[in-house]
């Protein structure tokens, strides 16, 4: 058994639904539904089982309020931070001093974004950046500019989500590097 059927073991433990795992056609249908590329772990988790209870998304399902609230969840990151710039005075050193003008300070944000990983949605505001061919890539909790790393690697991430691993267990040296986002912790 490896990994990520003994992790959906665990997941149904907790109650958890799982639907059958996706086809490769399937994820490269959803791929291009959504204008996304999968992260290597998430394909692997995804083509052993589709977690479809609440606050996943499920890929699969294909009805227009579905597919509009991934999209919404797809966008829910610069949306966060848009809002945080805007009414919080959010502002990361790294770009420079923050202009005075609003709408010079957003297309700094957003030039630095469109730079950025693109964000994956898992499971409610936890988020897996896709980096080609990279594996061990560390899972967000993003809420706005809150955002801290909830798991070294996805396996990882959901042992602590569902309770199988306590998040004080997490050492922030065992993280990888991920631009614009660990920037932003």
């Amino acid at each position: 058994m490896d990994q990520y059927q003994e992790v959906i073991l665990k997941l149904k433990s907790k109650g958890v639904l799982f639907d059958r795992g996706m086809s490769i056609t399937e994820i490269d249908e959803t791929e291009k539904l959504y204008d996304i590329f999968f992260p290597v772990e998430l394909k692997r988790l995804y083509s052993v089982g589709l977690p479809i209870s609440k606050s996943f998304c499920n890929w699969r399902d294909t009805h227009k309020g579905n597919v509009q609230r991934i999209k919404d969840m797809l966008n829910m990151p610069i949306q966060g931070l848009i809002s945080d710039l805007k009414t919080n005075d959010f502002w990361c050193d790294d770009w420079g001093e923050k202009p005075i003008d609003i709408r010079d300070a957003q297309s700094i944000l957003l030039e630095n974004y469109n730079k950025a990983p693109q964000m994956i949605p898992i499971y409610a505001h936890r988020y897996m950046p896709f980096i080609l061919n990279e594996t061990d890539i560390p899972v967000f909790s993003i809420m706005q500019s809150d955002i801290i790393y909830y798991g070294v690697d996805l396996i990882s991430y959901l042992e602590i989500e569902f309770g199988f691993r306590k998040y004080s267990e997490l050492v922030q040296a065992n993280f990888k590097h991920v631009d614009f986002w660990s920037d932003l912790l």
